[in-house]
């Protein structure tokens, strides 16, 4: 009785929720859809409203919510999609087709694991919303995870890792991501979740001191320039603390952007004022800006990195700042989720667009690798591996993966010079083997035109700027 009353209430408070979210058009849609599945679902499942509560928070649109609430009459009443399709429309009973019930990947034999990763994919082409439930009905499924050490929970997690992660960030969900990751963490090495959790546990303290002081002195920062934003605190998940130290051979201390501050503001110029404020009153470290507002991440990730030196007596860690506009902020933390709900219908479909080629080009490259590990080596690579920004001829900026060489910057620079040419590398004459470091700039000269390269253009002229300044030795 005190479990359905709880259930009950739960229900009332997310369809309340739901109300608040959205207009009456799409909130009865969600409550039509969450009667329907109540009816027809008649309590044999958990709560209706876990996954859908989640895409709540993860602000996914009416449609992503009324089809978190009906696949399950789907899977386990036996709801035919023609009838779903007839009671709630196009839009939704798409996203439900093909969408089959959870289930981790076989792992008995390779060509079964091949086919179920191929079908997976496929199942997602032309509709990103599938992926997005796909990643929310995985986290509740680690949720339920009873019995770590099984090795049914270990192969979820495992798989989590190896796909669903991948796929979070590349669609830009970014706050799905971290939960993905830190469920997986907890249920793959439990002794080294519980054992960095207590090393963190005193220090956590001291951080949420130093962030408290550092966000109100940035608020009264702001407000004296008259910029009106808001200053966000953020620390390093767990998950994000031991890969770090694992892909780095570094200790919980040596980790720079434990803490972070996060500045939203309304307007790319308000960006980059913001920047030269913080630049101005905290001391830059050389090599910690990135202007991905200028330079895009590939998955559409905008905003400005950079990092200071401690601030003394208040922090004994460097500090992150990251600086985004409201709807870059959206994106960051939310988005493909988002795209339907905050943006135009024209720039959600062009996004789903984008999306779902990316998607169908992964479903190519599954086809086209020698095995399911050579793929899922693949996915890792994508998001796990630092790239470089290198600043090259007339305002050039190119984006490699950690350890190119010259060589690789030449090949891809495609310079309009033949040999013989030389190359500096921040001035120095290089080899083509040398190795090149973040922010690294790279000057091909040949011929009798040791000037070669345009103007930059006024962008780029920008980016270099910013970058250039962040080299000085002043700041407070």
């Amino acid at each position: 009785m005190g479990r359905d009353w709880q259930n009950w209430a739960n229900s009332r408070l997310f369809l309340e929720k739901v109300r608040n979210a959205f207009g009456p058009e799409e909130a009865e849609l969600v409550r039509r859809a969450h009667d329907f599945a109540t009816e027809k679902l008649q309590g044999q499942r958990p709560p209706l409203y876990n996954v859908a509560g989640l895409l709540l928070d993860q602000k996914a649109d009416a449609v992503t919510l009324a089809a978190a609430l009906l696949a399950p009459t789907i899977w386990h009443a036996g709801i035919p999609l023609p009838e779903i399709k007839e009671a709630f429309g196009e839009t939704v009973a798409s996203t439900l087709a093909d969408f089959g019930s959870p289930a981790a990947l076989r792992t008995d034999t390779e060509p079964h694991r091949r086919k179920d990763i191929h079908v997976l994919l496929a199942s997602f082409t032309g509709n990103p919303r599938k992926v997005v439930l796909r990643l929310a009905f995985r986290l509740m499924e680690l949720e339920h995870v009873s019995e770590p050490t099984k090795e049914s929970g270990r192969n979820l997690a495992r798989e989590t890792l190896d796909l669903y992660v991948p796929l979070a960030d590349r669609l830009g969900l970014s706050m799905l991501r971290k939960q993905l990751e830190e469920k997986s963490f907890r249920i793959l090495y439990p002794d080294t979740y519980r054992d960095l959790k207590q090393q963190v546990a005193p220090i956590q303290s001291e951080d949420d001191r130093c962030l408290n002081i550092l966000m109100d002195g940035v608020k009264r920062l702001l407000e004296k320039n008259g910029i009106e934003g808001e200053v966000q605190g953020r620390t390093k998940s767990l998950y994000g603390i031991y890969s770090k130290m694992t892909r780095y051979g570094a200790s919980l201390q040596d980790i720079m952007d434990r803490i972070g501050l996060r500045i939203i503001v309304s307007s790319v110029p308000e960006c980059y004022s913001v920047l030269g404020l913080l630049h101005s009153h905290f001391r830059p470290i050389p090599g910690t800006f990135d202007d991905y507002i200028g330079l895009p991440k590939e998955n559409g990730y905008q905003s400005l990195h950079t990092c200071v030196y401690p601030v003394r007596d208040i922090s004994h860690k460097p500090i992150e700042f990251q600086i985004r506009t409201v709807l870059m902020h959206m994106e960051a933390e939310y988005g493909v989720a988002a795209h339907w709900r905050y943006k135009s219908a024209e720039a959600a479909a062009a996004n789903n667009h984008k999306q779902s080629r990316w998607i169908e080009s992964l479903v190519d490259q599954h086809r086209n690798a020698p095995d399911s590990d050579g793929f899922m080596e693949l996915l890792y690579r994508q998001v796990y591996h630092d790239r470089l920004v290198i600043f090259g001829n007339g305002g050039q900026i190119l984006r490699l993966p950690e350890n190119a060489t010259v060589q690789d910057f030449v090949e891809r620079a495609n310079p309009e010079v033949s040999p013989p040419f030389v190359i500096r590398v921040n001035g120095e004459i290089a080899h083509m083997g040398r190795v090149l470091r973040d922010g690294d700039t790279v000057e091909i000269v040949g011929g009798n035109d040791p000037a070669i390269g345009v103007q930059p253009s006024e962008k780029a002229a920008l980016t270099l700027f910013r970058a250039e300044k962040l080299e000085s030795p002043g700041g407070k």
